[in-house]
C-alpha cells in the first residue's frame, strides 16, 4: 500500500541538507513563495501529471522530488570537459533522426529548451527541444522521452511534437476553432 502512494505523490523531501539542486537554494533565498509544503507537493505534483513530467515551474519548488530539472552547465550525466548540455545535444539528435526516419521528414535540432529527469535504472529524460523544418523553414518545439544507461543502449522511448500533448489532454475538444487531429 505505502508504494501506491509514493507512485501517486511523485515523492516529496522536505530539508534534506545533502543534496540541495540549486534550484531549491535559490527557491528558499526568495521569501515570496509562501506555498506550504503540502500545496507545493500538490502544484509540482499536478504539473508533472497534467504535462507527463516534461513542463514542470521549478521556480516554486523548495522540496526535493524524483523528478529534478536538468542543468545544462552541470556534468551530473558526463565527464567533464563535457556538459549536461552536450549529452542532450546528442539524444536529441538521435532521438529526432528516429523520428525523421519513421515519419519521412527532414527536421535538424536547433538546440533542447529544457528537460527533467527522474531515475528508472538509469535515468529517464524528459526533454523540450526546437528543431527546424528545411521544407518550411519554421522552427517547432518537440519533445522526447529518453531512458539513458551507463552500461546499456539508451532507448529512445518516444518523440514528438510539443502541441501533440496538449491535444492528448483534452484541449482541443474544448476549443471548437482549434482543428482536431484525426
Amino acid at each position: 500500500m505505502l508504494g501506491v502512494g509514493i507512485w501517486k505523490m511523485y515523492f516529496c523531501c522536505i530539508h534534506l541538507d545533502w543534496v540541495r539542486p540549486n534550484h531549491v537554494i535559490e527557491n528558499e533565498k526568495n521569501k515570496a513563495l509562501q506555498l506550504t509544503p503540502k500545496q507545493e507537493c500538490d502544484l509540482i505534483n499536478g504539473q508533472i501529471q497534467a504535462s507527463e513530467g516534461f513542463d514542470v515551474d521549478w521556480t516554486k519548488a523548495r522540496c526535493l522530488y524524483n523528478y529534478h530539472p536538468v542543468e545544462f552547465d552541470d556534468d551530473d550525466f558526463v565527464e567533464e570537459p563535457e556538459t549536461n548540455l552536450d549529452l542532450l545535444n546528442r539524444l536529441c539528435e538521435k532521438s529526432i533522426g528516429h523520428y525523421n526516419q519513421e515519419n519521412k521528414t527532414a527536421y535538424e535540432l536547433v538546440k533542447p529548451l529544457y528537460a527533467n529527469f527522474h531515475g528508472s535504472i538509469g535515468i529517464m529524460f524528459l526533454i523540450t527541444f526546437r528543431v527546424k523544418d528545411p521544407v518550411e523553414n519554421l522552427t517547432k518545439d518537440f519533445q522526447a522521452r529518453i531512458h539513458y544507461s551507463y552500461c546499456s543502449k539508451s532507448q529512445f522511448i518516444m518523440c514528438r511534437p510539443k502541441h501533440h500533448q496538449a491535444d492528448s489532454l483534452g484541449v482541443a475538444e474544448n476549443d471548437p476553432k482549434k482543428p482536431r487531429l484525426e
